[in-house]
């Protein structure tokens, strides 16, 4: 095959031409195939219009670069998504429309059409809900206004009313998502029914949305007080990884997995409101309710990461904390007592009804908070009897932290050794699959 652009000849597809201009001379795009392919108006060598149409994608939205592992490139997309096919649900508070349609543009441009059912955004009380500007951009954008604030949680679960598709793609209003970001969360969504599918987060920082730095490889999980962090123990992952990982927790704004999985597991705590506490709550019902959490490293988002002051609304920090409560009380076990141990504040919160949510990890006859630390999160059940203020406590003077914490963390001041942790994790992995071996059939998925 002679090189595309020589001054012999091109494959026009049905036939050769001497340059890919000569094999559409009646414009019909049908007769520019082979080596070439149709760019404005015109029939172009695969290069130039490869070229041509990335320059047209970065007039609309900030063009990321390739971060993807190499292991991902060669990997086969070609799979059989149609009965996996997503409902994207976006709520979003005071966002900027630069970021909103930049999220839209790069949505639509990354993602295949056939994959997605509908893409819905859910406004949370904004005055303008910019419908007519995301109709405009495509016909698959469905909105709801909520009159007032409901809270993220709520919007969410608005949305998940809504949405038709057999999957949902929770995504957000401030990310550019990258190459062949969706087939790799619908393969695993695939593979495994009850997997909740996260992308890795690359990083893009508050000040400058059109900036993309390939993300820190590790895993999400929670400290005793339930925010949420980033760790890579032992230094087990890297920027080479490209097999999907377990992680502890998901972040969760941004994750694929079934809609009757999500309900079946009780979707959210509807008396959460405003913002905190989700992601927690999901990570609990999916790992100790007969599923997991997964990390695609092949599937990679941009994500605007924001500290509160860049933050476009306010989060009252005590209603944070009466999410969290709530969640104490259902998922804490006869761990709860770390909880307030850390959060004294929440001892004299009135909570209101916890019936209903009791009932939920009754019911499903899920794992308990012990199962979830010898299995799932070892630094956490490593911190357990280390825990400590940094913020001073008149009442728990005893409990101040000797040192100071290692960065992004707040109630401890020593992370877990490596080599206790790989102890730890190899142990559970030699259950596991001794789990696996044993039990070929799990009856919980059936029962939906």
């Amino acid at each position: 095959t002679l090189a595309v652009g020589a001054s012999a000849e091109v494959s026009c597809g049905a036939r050769r031409a001497l340059h890919c201009a000569e094999c559409a001379p009646t414009h019909n795009r049908s007769d520019c195939e082979g080596d070439c392919r149709w760019s404005r108006g015109r029939c172009a060598t695969v290069k130039e219009a490869s070229e041509e149409e990335v320059e047209h994608a970065a007039s609309r939205f900030p063009y990321p670069p390739d971060v993807r592992p190499p292991g991902c490139r060669a990997a086969n997309l070609t799979d059989d998504f149609s009965n996996v096919t997503v409902s994207i649900i976006i709520p979003w508070l005071k966002e900027k429309w630069e970021h909103i349609e930049g999220s839209m543009h790069a949505l639509l441009y990354f993602t295949p059409a056939s994959l997605i059912e509908e893409i819905i955004f859910v406004s949370d009380g904004n005055t303008n809900t910019y419908e007519a500007e995301l109709r405009a951009i495509s016909d698959k954008v469905k909105v709801i206004a909520l009159p007032t604030r409901q809270g993220l949680i709520r919007a969410k679960l608005k949305g998940v009313e809504m949405a038709k598709a057999p999957v949902l793609m929770f995504m957000e209003a401030h990310v550019i998502v990258n190459r062949d970001w969706l087939q790799p969360l619908l393969k695993r969504v695939k593979a495994n029914p009850r997997v909740l599918a996260m992308p890795a987060l690359d990083y893009k920082p508050a000040d400058d949305w059109h900036a993309y730095y390939l993300g820190s490889p590790g895993h999400w999980r929670f400290e005793w007080n339930f925010n949420l962090v980033h760790t890579n123990p032992a230094g087990m992952y890297t920027t080479s990884t490209h097999e999907p990982y377990d992680s502890p927790g998901t972040s969760g704004g941004i994750f694929a997995m079934r809609k009757d999985w999500f309900l079946h597991i009780g979707s959210f705590d509807p008396e959460m409101y405003e913002w905190g506490g989700d992601h927690f709550e999901l990570s609990m019902k999916v790992w100790r309710c007969g599923g997991k959490i997964e990390i695609v490293p092949c599937s990679r988002i941009g994500h605007l990461f924001r500290e509160v002051a860049t933050r476009p609304y306010t989060v009252s920090e005590l209603q944070v904390v009466h999410n969290y409560a709530r969640l104490a009380e259902v998922w804490g076990g006869e761990y709860r007592h770390l909880f307030y141990r850390v959060k004294p504040q929440a001892r004299i919160m009135w909570l209101g009804d916890l019936s209903a949510q009791k009932k939920i990890p009754e019911d499903l006859k899920c794992r308990s908070m012990q199962w979830y630390l010898d299995n799932v999160d070892h630094e956490l059940k490593w911190e357990a009897p280390r825990l400590c203020l940094w913020t001073y406590n008149p009442m728990y003077y005893w409990m101040r932290c000797k040192n100071e914490p290692p960065a992004g963390r707040s109630i401890i001041d020593e992370v877990m050794p490596a080599h206790e942790y790989l102890a730890a994790w190899r142990v559970a992995k030699a259950k596991a699959a001794r789990d696996a071996t044993a039990s070929a059939v799990d009856p919980l998925w059936h029962e939906l």
